[in-house]
């Protein structure tokens, strides 16, 4: 796969990020189900970093798995 397409499927994935929050709809880490506090684009940073509630450290969007919901 080409670098766009890997920055296009990332992009999507962020996009989802920003769903699940607004939805407040579940995510997984590390295989537990969580929710989205915040996230936030750092200067210099292509990728963004996501709080997660209950966690004070922040984590990247790859390391997040969001569920299939039948209603998006």
């Amino acid at each position: 796969m080409s670098a766009a397409h890997h920055r296009d499927d990332a992009d999507r994935h962020d996009l989802r990020i920003h769903r699940a929050k607004q939805l407040c709809r579940p995510v997984l880490h590390e295989g537990v189900k969580k929710f989205i506090a915040g996230f936030c684009h750092h200067d210099g940073d292509e990728e963004m970093v996501v709080y997660l509630k209950g966690s004070a450290t922040a984590v990247r969007p790859s390391e997040i798995t969001i569920p299939e919901h039948s209603n998006d």
